[in-house]
């Protein structure tokens, strides 16, 4: 049933990222297509004899700007309605009448909700990659790209496909925390019986807070003490870096199931749809 919830809630979504990021990649290509034939040192200090040429990339990039501003705000807003306004408001009743499980509604928004943040977080690379087509050739690109490799390992004495790996568990895992931070405040401000969408936003303020208090002594006890051997010691730098990376993962483990407990005792203990 997790599936086919999951399902229906990107197939609901995606009526509204589709056309968004459809116009993005539309609007990137256009954009290099006139910066390579009308004004290919846009971005150099030379002089252009284009000056129509440069107007249209001026409001391209402007668009371009707008677009992914647009585009991120909507998959915040997205994660933010689709969870309050289908399990919160009226239509709560129709979704908790469904031969689902609570946890599976949770679970549901959580994963189209990572989806989302995936696809905007690859999409926003894949037009900084097509701006970039034609500044290097792939002979270039791929010697780059060894030579940062070998040179992460001499500095570090460390794989940088092992970093990489780390590096890319650590934003999942804060991704997922993060979203499940706001579904714990959205429950939470639901508790309410009055003005509960404030309530909502009052809860996450409180638990940001309180996360900064607890990242900060978390920051002073652990990692000012090796500060001054990662200051003169490249190794130790690189120790320091991968051990607050490794361990910001487990406290954003941890920090996520909280979440994601409170969220599904109050769903299921203490939901109050009137």
């Amino acid at each position: 049933m997790l599936a086919k919830l999951i399902k229906h809630e990107t197939r609901a979504t995606s009526r509204i990222f589709i056309p968004l990021y459809g116009a993005l990649l539309i609007l990137t290509v256009f954009t290099k297509l006139v910066m390579a034939i009308g004004a290919p040192d846009f971005f150099s200090e030379a002089v252009s004899n284009n000056k129509v040429a440069e107007i249209i990339l001026g409001i391209s990039f402007t668009l371009y700007f707008v677009l992914v501003v647009a585009i991120c705000v909507m998959t915040l807003v997205m994660i933010i309605q689709r969870f309050y306004k289908n399990l919160f408001t009226d239509e709560g009743y129709l979704m908790f009448s469904l031969p689902v499980k609570t946890w599976e509604l949770v679970c549901s928004k959580l994963v189209v909700g990572l989806i989302w943040s995936a696809v905007c977080t690859i999409m926003i690379f894949l037009t900084f990659f097509i701006f970039s087509l034609g500044n290097f050739s792939m002979m270039e690109l791929t010697q780059a790209i060894r030579s940062a490799y070998s040179m992460f390992y001499l500095q570090t004495g460390m794989e940088l496909n092992f970093f990489i790996f780390e590096m890319i568990i650590f934003l999942l895992v804060e991704t997922v925390a993060s979203i499940l931070m706001i579904y714990a405040a959205i429950a939470i401000g639901q508790l309410f019986n009055q003005h509960r969408i404030v309530a909502a936003f009052g809860a996450y303020i409180v638990i940001t807070i309180a996360l900064q208090i607890i990242m900060s002594i978390f920051m002073t006890v652990f990692a000012i003490g090796n500060l001054e051997n990662s200051v003169l010691n490249g190794s130790d730098a690189i120790t320091t870096i991968n051990w607050l990376l490794n361990s910001s993962t487990v406290l954003n483990v941890v920090m996520g199931v909280g979440f994601y407990y409170t969220t599904l005792t109050i769903m299921k203990k203490r939901l109050n749809l009137e």
